[in-house]
């Protein structure tokens, strides 16, 4: 009895002790005065040195410890500033991207990481740069085109006069005499767009009721906000080269008979350029592709013009020249990683991600896209670093490169550390990643996010997003078209951030305007601390995020019910999608067979519903008579119920 009187007292004593300072030496098991929270020390009996471990805080303390180091320095206007106005543009491959990343390494390392290293993503890349340029109408009067040169396209050699000619679609261009082509200037018409009429693009915030409708919303498929297709990232690897094999042969043509430039409208108002890869001309981005003829997008209002013009059946003499330099150097092709390395004995393995894009397109700066979401997960990692908390997980930062490139920096991560892409073969890093977040839709304020059809991680997200009010949304919806995308092929818990769009898809994104003045300071510190608390809970969470059920690369052939789609022969690739899958939209594949399309699952007795995705088409099952094809009052129809016993 006396033993279990004193104890308690005992344990009081020795707990009041640790408040005052007060530690037990390891090595000889004595009390050292005079040692805090904050400084090493000497014990005084044994002379060791002593290293005290950070206190263990709850996540209110941890964010009020991030809130005071940022109330009192940020660096995310000056980090943006400097990948920017000094480094901007930085296509992927050139030197201005790889002097981004080494100002990123040195500055991410003086914030106090534990460790920044580069890994190469080259597979023979180019970088391209425009040195000079100019391009005018000469006759019937003169007037300087608002241009910009399109990537990866060829010089001039020196300045070049011609006729425009109108081109209503590319094939067009075998039915016009090769004599007639060589000098010219041609104007696709195919991407013309009139934009008369058009209210000036303006800054957009989110509101309440929509990110009410979007958290609501069952159908992860269904956009409400964002940016969503229907392509998985092999699809996009594959759509992407065959529309440079389709284009190769008209720009071949095009050398051959000595065409001097190729013009496309922008697609944008108000002068706005709109210049990437993703319309007439491809980004030809390997040292073994072939170079377009000298390509440039012309302000939308001014392409009207020239077209009108020739419609009424004048001439129209251009001029114009193009200067480029393009650079064949691996050491470009770089991702940039950093650490703060976990203090958890059995978590410090796992791994918390966060990542956004640092190369850019190159009518800008990159400011918006994506140097301003760099600057919030730098930031980020400098608050954690400086608050001295330790997370129990390792929390790894990832500046990609080529992301504008169709993922070169982060295909080339995933095959190294995490899997293959397409076979789903783990690789070491696979089974200790926990959760990627990537920022990279525009400057605005973190809203929440999209939860890409992982309902199992809703409460716990939730639960560390509450102390933002403004930024607790978490939609099923998938969103697409950046990194995570990769990390989400191969079932690891992956999300975007939702953001208010401001002005980044009316007039920034991928554009001349997408530069440092439309950066907004207010938004991007919200971030970065928001940002930095969540990964710091995250990384501290007991277990790692739950993965998505059915989710595979591979079909499966394997399970005890099996779903069979007759015909559809000449697709590329069938996915199946139900409640039991929670509509993930390329969750479960189907494999080939003679008779069409096939795969096996493991489900448990009950009633589910599904259909297909065919080539990116939502497809009713038709061994389903259309009479009994259902509903299930979420926003799918054309369902089919399977029951398994």
């Amino acid at each position: 009895m006396q033993t279990k009187s004193v104890l308690p007292l005992f344990m009081a004593f020795l707990f009041t002790l640790l408040l005052q300072g007060q530690y037990a030496c390891p090595p000889c098991n004595s009390f050292c005065d005079g040692l805090n929270f904050d400084e090493p020390g000497i014990c005084p009996h044994c002379q060791m040195e002593l290293i005290p471990s950070p206190p263990r805080l709850n996540g209110s303390e941890a964010l009020q410890r991030l809130q005071t180091i940022a109330a009192d320095t940020s660096m995310t206007m000056a980090y943006t500033s400097m990948l920017a106005d000094v480094f901007g543009p930085r296509l992927m491959g050139t030197p201005n991207y790889y002097n981004a990343v080494c100002y990123a390494q040195a500055a991410i390392a003086e914030a106090g990481a534990d460790t920044t290293w580069l890994q190469s993503f080259d597979r023979n890349y180019t970088g391209w740069e425009a040195t000079g340029y100019s391009l005018e109408i000469t006759a019937p009067f003169y007037n300087r085109l608002h241009a910009h040169p399109l990537a990866f396209t060829s010089s001039t050699e020196g300045e070049k006069s011609g006729k425009a000619i109108l081109l209503n679609q590319l094939e067009d261009i075998y039915e016009i005499p090769k004599d007639q082509l060589k000098g010219s200037f041609i104007l696709l018409r195919q991407y013309y767009r009139p934009n008369s009429a058009r209210s000036l693009p303006g800054m957009q915030r989110l509101s309440d009721e929509l990110l009410m409708a979007a958290a609501a919303n069952p159908d992860p498929n269904d956009r409400l906000i964002g940016y969503h297709s229907r392509r998985s990232v092999i699809d996009v690897f594959g759509y992407r080269d065959r529309i440079k094999k389709q284009r190769a042969a008209f720009f071949e043509y095009c050398h051959q008979t000595q065409v001097g430039a190729i013009i496309e409208p922008s697609d944008f108002p108000y002068g706005i350029l709109h210049a990437d890869g993703n319309r007439a001309v491809p980004a030809f981005n390997k040292g073994t592709d072939l170079r377009p003829v000298a390509s440039f997008v012309v302000a939308n209002e001014q392409f009207g013009r020239m077209l009108r013009l020739i419609e009424q059946g004048q001439d129209i003499t251009l001029k114009g020249s193009l200067s480029v330099k393009t650079y064949l150097q691996p050491e470009y092709n770089v991702n940039l990683l950093a650490e703060i390395k976990g203090s958890d004995p059995d978590k410090s393995g796992e791994l918390v991600i966060a990542g956004a894009h640092l190369d850019s397109w190159h009518a800008g700066t990159g400011a918006v896209d994506n140097a301003s979401n760099c600057a919030v997960i730098m930031e980020a990692l400098r608050l954690i670093a400086q608050s001295g908390i330790k997370p129990d997980r390792t929390i790894r930062i990832v500046l990609w490169g080529g992301e504008e490139q169709v993922f070169a920096g982060s295909s080339a991560y995933m095959e190294e550390r995490v899997g293959n892409l397409y076979t789903g073969k783990p690789e070491r890093e696979y089974p200790i990643t926990s959760a990627y977040l990537n920022l990279d839709n525009g400057a605005g304020k973190i809203r929440g996010l999209y939860l890409m059809g992982n309902e199992e991680v809703r409460p716990i997200l939730a639960r560390h997003l509450a102390p933002f009010e403004d930024s607790q949304t978490l939609t099923l919806q998938y969103a697409d078209q950046t990194d995570h995308i990769l990390f989400e092929r191969l079932g690891i818990p992956a999300f975007q951030f939702i953001q208010d769009p401001l002005n980044y898809i009316s007039a920034v994104h991928h554009t001349n305007m997408d530069v440092f003045e439309y950066v907004p300071e207010e938004d991007l510190d919200y971030n970065a601390l928001l940002v930095a608390h969540l990964l710091l809970q995250l990384a501290n969470d007991e277990p790692m995020l739950a993965r998505k059920p059915y989710h595979t690369v591979q079909p499966s052939r394997e399970g005890n019910t099996e779903f069979n789609l007759k015909g559809y022969k000449d697709a590329n690739v069938v996915y199946l999608v139900g409640d039991f899958n929670n509509w993930g939209l390329h969750s479960t594949p189907l494999f080939k067979t003679e008779e069409g399309w096939s795969t096996k699952i493991e489900l448990g007795p009950g009633q589910y519903v599904y259909k297909y995705i065919v080539d990116g088409w939502w497809t009713s099952d038709p061994s389903t008579p259309e009479a009994e094809l259902v509903k299930d009052g979420q926003g799918h129809a054309g369902l089919t119920i399977k029951i398994v016993k």
